[in-house]
């Protein structure tokens, strides 16, 4: 937190006793071991180790460290819906950008290049595509509401939501086969890693733009680079992919038509503002002893 993060944070606590790690002199855990509430991403075997932790408050969605705790007593939320917006704003861009030729143009302007009129005819319109979204939770929701700006036909796939269209994996070969623009925004689990793997690829249109905002592990990385330099699929915007920071010689860099947006989808000017704010939100019923919002199971 910057200092003007801290003091609004101080501010709203009432009478409770604020330590922040990054003004420690001294080893953390030696102050961590006193303390009845955390805010943040803490190592795990620090929960595992702490006998007076009643609750943490993760700045993350994800939460896959804390499963399966032996220390069973302590509370933990995360951030569900937090970066449904921005997530789902950054995923359309760049399928836009893809549809209209934006990615391409950035290069050419780098390059002093003019050839706009050979370009139209390449352009293509997200208005009235056939949409499979990965994902029925609040980030695939709020990108159907943006599509539904574009008249775009959305599907879902997802386990458990009820409301999906499809919800097994055997369903997603008519599915794959008829979308224009797969997105994925499926939380990890065994059966979600390569849930898109070099088979479903396959069965995708030539056109067809993926789009990753997920987790890193849905999809095959070395089958869709590999449909992407063959040219059997459109394009790709990958805001996760499986090891992060991507490593140099990854063949996502030299990939055609790829937009890779750095797991910087969920990020906006006030993120850390609004997580202090979450963490608020939930220490007053914390401290009523009442339920918290986004318990993790």
């Amino acid at each position: 937190l910057n200092s003007s993060e801290k003091e609004y944070l101080l501010k709203n606590v009432g009478n409770s006793e604020v330590i922040f790690q990054d003004e420690l002199a001294e080893e953390p855990m030696k102050y961590f071991s006193n303390c009845d509430v955390c805010f943040g991403n803490i190592p795990r075997t620090w929960v595992e180790e702490s006998t007076q932790l009643n609750w943490l408050q993760l700045e993350s969605v994800g939460y896959d460290p804390y499963l399966a705790l032996t220390n069973q007593k302590v509370k933990i939320s995360n951030l569900k819906g937090f970066f449904s917006i921005p997530v789902a704003e950054s995923a359309v861009s760049g399928i836009l950008s893809l549809m209209r030729g934006m990615n391409e143009l950035a290069l050419l302007k780098e390059k002093k290049e003019w050839v706009g009129a050979a370009l139209r005819p390449s352009l293509r319109m997200l208005e009235g595509s056939n949409v499979l979204i990965l994902g029925a939770g609040a980030i695939g929701y709020q990108m159907k509401k943006l599509l539904s700006a574009f008249n775009c036909e959305v599907s879902f796939y997802d386990k458990f939501n009820p409301e999906a269209q499809y919800s097994r994996p055997e369903e997603l070969t008519k599915a794959l086969s008829e979308a224009d623009v797969i997105i994925g925004c499926l939380p990890e689990s065994p059966e979600t890693i390569h849930l898109i793997n070099g088979e479903r690829l396959s069965l995708m249109k030539p056109t067809a733009i993926v789009v990753n905002a997920g987790r890193g592990s849905l999809i095959d990385d070395a089958a869709l680079a590999q449909k992407l330099i063959d040219g059997s699929i459109a394009g790709a915007v990958l805001d996760v992919t499986p090891k992060e920071p991507l490593q140099e010689d990854h063949p996502f860099w030299n990939c055609p038509n790829t937009i890779l947006s750095q797991h910087t989808g969920g990020g906006y000017e006030e993120e850390v503002l609004d997580k202090v704010k979450v963490f608020l939100k939930n220490l007053q019923p914390y401290i009523n002893n009442e339920p918290l919002n986004n318990l993790i199971p």
